[in-house]
């Protein structure tokens, strides 16, 4: 997903994220819902340093997480794309350097109406075209995302499993699940 880099699906616009969309960014990580299952011990405005993250990864790396537009309103209602693996390697040691990970996230009211699926076809998609397997990684309990994995034809790595030193110690959602598609 280079630098500057649009997806288009049928109904999003997958676009790089920009200072005037730090409001919606904002509001995603201070949403407690949306943070549920990543075990945030505060909601924090983690805004600035996510769009900075997100431009470098993007500069460096050519593809980020990217801002989801639903074409019929303009609203972005999400994001969803890849990124470089960040975590350690004694917590993924079977991660290639080749690896690269995708993750999505998307506002409640957008729940079960197909659009994560639909964006991260396409991320998915792209992904596969640059590096050989793409990996994606959700706390154990958060069956949604992981059944969104299975459905993208993607397969669960039980060895790679691990407890997620992000979240709080003892948290529910620090038991995280691993999947991967390879590139056929």
């Amino acid at each position: 997903m280079s630098e500057g880099l649009i997806l288009e699906t049928e109904r999003m616009i997958l676009r790089p994220w920009t200072e005037a969309d730090r409001p919606v960014l904002a509001g995603f990580s201070m949403d407690p819902v949306l943070m549920h299952h990543f075990g945030k011990a505060e909601l924090v405005d983690d805004s600035a340093e996510r769009l900075e993250r997100n431009q470098r990864f993007d500069r460096e790396h050519g593809f980020t997480f990217k801002a989801v537009v639903r074409k019929s309103d303009g609203a972005i209602i999400g994001n969803c794309g890849l990124k470089p693996i960040t975590l350690p390697a004694e917590i993924l040691p079977l991660a290639r350097a080749d690896d690269i990970e995708m993750g999505w996230l998307f506002r409640q009211d957008c729940w079960g109406k197909g659009y994560a699926l639909e964006a991260a076809t396409a991320v998915l998609e792209w992904g596969l075209s640059r590096a050989p397997r793409v990996i994606a990684l959700t706390a154990a309990t958060n069956a949604p995302s992981w059944g969104l994995m299975q459905r993208l034809g993607m397969r669960h790595l039980p060895a790679w499993d691990f407890v997620h030193p992000d979240v709080v110690e003892g948290h529910f959602a620090g038991p995280s699940v691993v999947y991967a598609k390879e590139r056929p």
